[in-house]
């Protein structure tokens, strides 16, 4: 962690404004090529000349006008997909209806009426303890 941290001091902080010289130029290409034993030709060289000296060209963009926009058919519902006619849909609906109706039923139930029933079967259970009362559950 220690190291980290001296990383920093021992080497001065350059900005990234201090960019570095252009690392590839013309001079160079042409030295490194003729060490390698290739030889360009004058054309190609020209060609190579024209292109690093192009600038680029700034400016406003060119607007473009809006191509007339295509309406998009609207989708069907999913649950209107499946069924072919009026008249099924309907059924479904109040199939559907009717199942929703029972679960309200059980949402408007109390806190304590949510118990999960433990059943014990009474022939295993009954009997079992002498006197009183519990003889089941």
């Amino acid at each position: 962690m220690e190291s980290q941290f001296n990383k920093g001091v021992n080497q001065p902080k350059i900005p990234r404004t201090a960019g570095r010289k252009r690392e590839r130029s013309m001079s160079r290409l042409e030295k490194e090529l003729g060490d390698l034993g290739v030889n360009i030709d004058s054309k190609r060289m020209k060609n190579l000349n024209t292109e690093q000296q192009r600038e680029h060209v700034g400016g406003k963009k060119i607007r473009v006008g809006r191509s007339p926009s295509v309406p998009v058919p609207e989708r069907t519902p999913r649950d209107v997909k499946g069924l072919p006619d009026r008249k099924i849909r309907i059924k479904a609906r109040k199939l559907a209806r009717g199942g929703l109706k029972k679960l309200g039923r059980a949402a408007r139930k109390g806190e304590g009426d949510r118990h999960v029933y433990d059943l014990k079967p009474k022939h295993l259970f009954s009997g079992k303890r002498s006197t009183g009362k519990t003889d089941r559950r």
